[in-house]
């Protein structure tokens, strides 16, 4: 498929983290990265991470989604990148957060995990399911 150069993206994808006991300090350092370089290249999407494992979402242009992701796959903090879903889409569903990730706490612990565990089965469910963990935060 040839997409023009203004094509919006949306990619998931799904990493372990290099050492999963410092995956908390990880993502608070990820955040700060990612939130500005986001803005800069007009991408947003979310992040979440459970125990090691990180599952993220990235919507914008199709050449800075990929500039994006190839930068990701070199960082020494992932390993075992995999691209889950990757589709030209019309609208973003996170068009309001360059970056953010949902908050783990005891209640929400299980449903991050659970995204998580079936990014690779179904990431269209994991992809809404992490936009309905936000809303709810959101509300909270």
């Amino acid at each position: 498929m040839i997409r023009s150069p203004l094509s919006l993206e949306r990619v998931a994808y799904c990493s372990s983290a290099v050492r999963p006991e410092l995956a908390l300090v990880t993502l608070a350092e990820i955040l700060a990265v990612s939130d500005r370089n986001n803005r800069r290249d007009n991408l947003t999407g979310v992040l979440l991470i459970s125990r090691g494992r990180f599952f993220q979402v990235l919507e914008g242009a199709a050449q800075d989604v990929e500039r994006t992701l190839a930068r990701i796959g070199r960082d020494p903090r992932h390993t075992h990148l995999s691209v889950v879903m990757r589709r030209p889409v019309k609208d973003r569903l996170f068009g309001q957060w360059a970056m953010v990730a949902a908050r783990i706490t005891p209640r929400q612990q299980p449903t991050i995990d659970q995204v998580i565990d079936n990014c690779h089965d179904d990431p269209d469910l994991a992809v809404h399911s992490a936009l309905e963990l936000l809303r709810a935060q959101l509300a909270a």
